[in-house]
């Protein structure tokens, strides 16, 4: 087995798990994270791999510190689990995975709750799913 490839079954198994665990718990237990993180060290490009880290997990804790206190905020977990994401994937990749999947929670969102809906900031959804998928 080559290395990338033993790297993509533990990035997908982990995030099969965190995307789990947030449905139940609603939480990502920062193990998650550090393991995905840890993930990353096999074949690692460092400067893409940083690059990805902050460039993906980044918009995340800026959407959390512009939301805190408000309902529909972006948690902790989210943000490890997707700078994680960044630090694997690296900045292209990252941000695409990170695209796709927020379109995916609000496309799910406006099914699960209607398309006319006026006020989406009440809704709360585990993102951890959408990452994974």
């Amino acid at each position: 087995m080559s290395p990338l490839l033993i790297k993509g079954v533990v990035f997908g198994l982990l995030l099969v798990v965190a995307a789990l665990w947030d449905i139940k718990k609603r939480e990502i237990p920062n193990l998650i994270p550090a393991m995905i993180f840890a993930c990353g060290l096999i074949g690692l490009r460092p400067t893409a791999s940083v690059a990805g880290l902050f460039v993906t997990g980044g918009p995340y804790l800026l959407a959390a510190l512009l939301t805190q206190g408000k309902s529909a905020s972006i948690g902790g977990g989210d943000i490890k689990l997707m700078g994680a994401c960044g630090f694997v994937l690296g900045v292209w990749p990252g941000l695409l995975h990170s695209i796709l999947s927020l379109t995916l929670a609000v496309l799910t969102g406006m099914l699960l709750f209607g398309v006319r809906r006026q006020d989406f900031s009440s809704i709360r959804l585990p993102l951890a799913p959408f990452f994974c998928m």
